[in-house]
C-alpha cells in the first residue's frame, strides 16, 4: 500500500500529526509522503498549474529564510517546525495517484484535488462543512482523531485515529522555584465575544516552541482561550496553573470526553477546578509517554481498516 498523507504547510497541531502519520507509516514499511497542498481546485490542470506556482514561492520563501536567519521576515514566517513539523517524512511535489494509493486528506479540506480513488478524511477537528454533501463522496472512510471531533453521520461506526507527537527534550518543567505572572493561549478562540479588552502578560500563540517553554516555566498562571489545544497540557507539563476559559454557559463535560486525558488542567477557576488541576498535574509526563508509545499500534489498526475498507492487499 502507497500513502500520500495531504498537509497544509504551517505551524500548528494538525500538520504536526499528519507528517507523524506519515513518518509512522514509513516506519512500518509502508511508501508513505506528505504532499503540502497549496490552492484547491476541481479541475486537475488548473489544480497541477496552481499548485506548481505554489511550490515555487515556497521554494524561495524557504531558501530566503535559510539566507537570512536573523531577519524580520524569518521572524514571521519560520519558526523551527514551520516547513517541516516533523524530521524524516518524505514530501512529494505533485504525487502520482494510483489505484492502490491511499490519499488522507485533514477535515479542512473539501473535494478530491488528486482525484484519488481510495479517499480518507482525518477529523482533526470539528467538521467544518456540516451541511455540505459535496465536499466529500459516499465512498470515503471517515476517521477521528479524537471521539470530541467525531461527526456521527460520516462516521458511525467510531473509527478513530490517534497519531501523537511530542518533543520531551523541548517540552518539560525546568523552574521548581518561584512563579511570578500569566499567560495566554488565543490560537482558535480567536472570534470568541468573551475575549479580554486587555492582557496582562504575553500571548504566546506566535512565539518560537523555546520562547513558549521558557514562558511557561517562568509564569504562575497560563490561561488558554482555545478549548481543543494540546497546549493547555503542555502549560502544565511546564509547572504552570492551565486555566482552559470555558465559553458561555459551558463546562468541563462539554469539552472532555472518554478518549481525552487532561490531567493538570482546569476548566474555568472554580475552586474545584483549580484543586483538580494541582493535584492531577504530576500525572501528564507518563500519559503523554503512554500516548507515543501507542502510535504504531493504532497506525497498524489504521493500515488494517484501509485495507479491508478499500479492499486491498
Amino acid at each position: 500500500m502507497k500513502f500520500v498523507i495531504v498537509s497544509p504547510k504551517q505551524t500548528g497541531g494538525g500538520p504536526i500529526v499528519l507528517y507523524k502519520l506519515a513518518q509512522t507509516l514509513q516506519e512500518k514499511g509502508h511508501d508513505a509522503s506528505v504532499f503540502n497542498i497549496g490552492e484547491v481546485s476541481d479541475n486537475r490542470k488548473r489544480f497541477y498549474y496552481n499548485q506548481l506556482k505554489y511550490d515555487i514561492k515556497e521554494s524561495i520563501k524557504c531558501s530566503l529564510v535559510k539566507l537570512f536567519p536573523k531577519s524580520n521576515f524569518t521572524k514571521r514566517h519560520y519558526q523551527g517546525y514551520a516547513y517541516l513539523p516533523v524530521r524524516g517524512c518524505k514530501k512529494r511535489f505533485l504525487p502520482t495517484i494510483s489505484d492502490d494509493t491511499v490519499v488522507v486528506y485533514p477535515e479542512i479540506l473539501r473535494g478530491n484535488p488528486l482525484h484519488a480513488k481510495n479517499v480518507v478524511r482525518w477529523l482533526l477537528y470539528h467538521n467544518r462543512f456540516p451541511n455540505d454533501t459535496t465536499w466529500y463522496s459516499d465512498t470515503d472512510l471517515f476517521v477521528a482523531y479524537r471521539e470530541q471531533f467525531n461527526d456521527q453521520k460520516l462516521n458511525p461506526d467510531n473509527h478513530l485515529l490517534k497519531i501523537f507527537s511530542f518533543d520531551r527534550d523541548l517540552y518539560k518543567r525546568t523552574n521548581f522555584g518561584k512563579r511570578k505572572g500569566i499567560c495566554y493561549f488565543i490560537r482558535k478562540g480567536s472570534k470568541r465575544t468573551d475575549l479580554p479588552k486587555h492582557f496582562d502578560g504575553p500571548i504566546l500563540d506566535l512565539l518560537p516552541e523555546t520562547e513558549k517553554v521558557r514562558i511557561l516555566n517562568k509564569c504562575e498562571k497560563c490561561y488558554l482561550y482555545d478549548t481543543q489545544t494540546f497546549y493547555a497540557s503542555i502549560a502544565a507539563l511546564c509547572g504552570c496553573m492551565s486555566i482552559v476559559m470555558p465559553e458561555k454557559g459551558k463546562t468541563r463535560k462539554d469539552y472532555v470526553k472518554k478518549d481525552d486525558y487532561v490531567w493538570g488542567v482546569a476548566y474555568g477557576e472554580a475552586p474545584d477546578e483549580m484543586e483538580y488541576a494541582a493535584q492531577t498535574q504530576g500525572k501528564i509526563a507518563s500519559e503523554i509517554d503512554m500516548m507515543l508509545s501507542a502510535n504504531f499500534e493504532n497506525t497498524t489498526n489504521f493500515i488494517s481498516l484501509c485495507k479491508k475498507y478499500f479492499h486491498l492487499s
